[in-house]
């Protein structure tokens, strides 16, 4: 008996193997681009672009946007990044992140492109990344450790202003001591001192109908509309919000979830 069920066991994985030799497989380059509505975004310090809040915001080439994205699939079919782990850092001033060519797509006909922007809470350690530029966005450890989702930096000014300050939009799964307080009677009876944890990643799901054909490539470009920062649902006015966000939990969640409503698109 256990030499039959062998040989069914031994047939079985023959098979399997078979049918993997059988299927074909193609090719994915996908370019990542940011825009500020229909225009391309320039990192050049003087090209201005107004929030809706009246804010004018310029980009410079010393500090590109850059992000993680963690959990890429098309449809069901994950794609590997550094070391495997589905994590893909993306720079606006590298060609080579901003180019993503995957390898043994399966030969089909997909229609959704979904991942984590961010890194993936059960990826996001410290010390993941051993070698820059990935290390360089490391989260500090003091705030929860594990990196930064993105850093998205510039200079504002307010409409017939002429002074101009800097701003760091700087998402992170940020851990604080909060404090639980129960009262009894109107007086406090106890406050309790517990850890959270503000989780800012968040999932995205972008339409998009592509064909994988056998050995060949398949251009797939992927828009991140940098003013969807700014607005909906809420309005971004850096007087109100400030610059610097990476200890406030409120304005890391205001930002995440301006980011939550379709910051992507695909062409």
């Amino acid at each position: 008996m256990y030499r039959i069920f062998a040989i069914f066991s031994i047939s079985l994985v023959l098979f399997a193997s078979c049918n993997d030799n059988n299927k074909k497989y193609g090719y994915v380059r996908m370019i990542f681009e940011h825009h500020w509505g229909d225009s391309i975004v320039q990192f050049d310090g003087t090209t201005q672009y107004v929030n809706t809040a009246g804010n004018i915001l310029t980009f410079e080439k010393a500090y590109p946007i850059q992000y993680f994205i963690s959990n890429l699939k098309f449809n069901t079919v994950f794609i590997p990044g550094a070391n495997n782990l589905n994590v893909h850092y993306i720079s606006s001033d590298s060609a080579y992140s901003t180019l993503l060519l995957t390898y043994r797509i399966p030969e089909r006909r997909y229609n959704t492109i979904s991942f984590t922007f961010g890194v993936d809470s059960t990826k996001n350690k410290s010390n993941l990344f051993p070698n820059p530029p990935q290390r360089n966005m490391f989260w500090p450890d003091p705030m929860g450790g594990g990196y930064h989702h993105m850093k998205m930096d510039g200079r504002w000014r307010n409409a017939g202003g002429t002074a101009t300050q800097g701003f760091e939009l700087h998402l992170g799964d940020l851990k604080k001591t909060v404090y639980d307080t129960t009262w009894i009677g109107g007086s406090i009876a106890k406050i309790d001192t517990l850890e959270r944890t503000f989780r800012n990643s968040f999932p995205v799901e972008i339409s998009k109908h592509f064909e994988i054909r056998e050995n060949e490539i398949t251009t797939v470009t992927v828009i991140m509309d940098m003013k969807q920062w700014m607005e909906n649902p809420y309005m971004w006015n850096f007087n109100v919000m400030g610059g610097a966000i990476m200890s406030r939990e409120n304005a890391m969640d205001s930002l995440k979830r301006n980011g939550e409503h379709n910051l992507f698109r695909a062409k």
